[in-house]
């Protein structure tokens, strides 16, 4: 009974039962215990949450979309998980994500999506994503563009919020929007 679990031998070695370990094992260990709960695989990057800037100028319509990563469980989800590659692919659709009443013509004039590491560098790892959409809407020099269309929870299925900026010749107006509210008027 008088057994002692664990003792230092000596200054860079520790004792356990009869096991001796060194300071750089027993770092590793406690960096193991560390690990996030989601360490077998089953944690995977998530875009659950962006932002929306839009802006309206005439006939030009300008966006601005980012998307923050967070770590989760998808081990046990009924939704389809999507690589970050997928995620920026299906961003770069704008006829997708983006619907324009008819009479706007509204025709994509760029769009670009990409991933961002922690310093905003490009990277083709996990990362932030943004994207930017631009389109020239010819119908809206007779008649103003008064309503939009937000499908991104169509093409990224974990997508749960999204704050939106508006800014038209009207003024600005900010909403949130979630996959069951995605029609914006203007």
């Amino acid at each position: 009974m008088g057994r002692v679990c664990a003792k230092l031998a000596a200054p860079h070695i520790l004792l356990i039962e009869t096991t001796m370990y060194t300071k750089p094992a027993i770092a590793l260990m406690l960096l193991a215990c560390s690990l996030p709960a989601h360490a077998d695989g089953t944690a995977a990057a998530l875009y659950k949450t962006g932002s929306l800037n839009i802006d309206v100028s005439g006939p030009d319509v300008g966006m601005q979309l980012r998307l923050p990563m967070t770590r989760g469980d998808t081990s046990g989800g009924s939704k389809q998980t999507l690589t970050t590659a997928e995620v920026v692919a299906r961003l770069k659709d704008a006829t997708k994500l983006f619907v324009f009443p008819d009479k706007a013509k509204c025709q994509v004039e760029n769009a670009n999506a990409f991933a961002v590491d922690t310093q905003g560098k490009p990277t083709t790892a996990e990362g932030n994503i943004q994207a930017m959409y631009r389109f020239r809407c010819d119908g809206a020099t007779s008649t103003r563009i008064d309503k939009l269309g937000i499908r991104l929870s169509d093409q990224l299925p974990d997508l749960q919020k999204l704050k939106l900026q508006v800014a038209t010749d009207k003024g600005e107006t900010a909403m949130e929007l979630s996959p069951a509210n995605g029609d914006v008027t203007l």
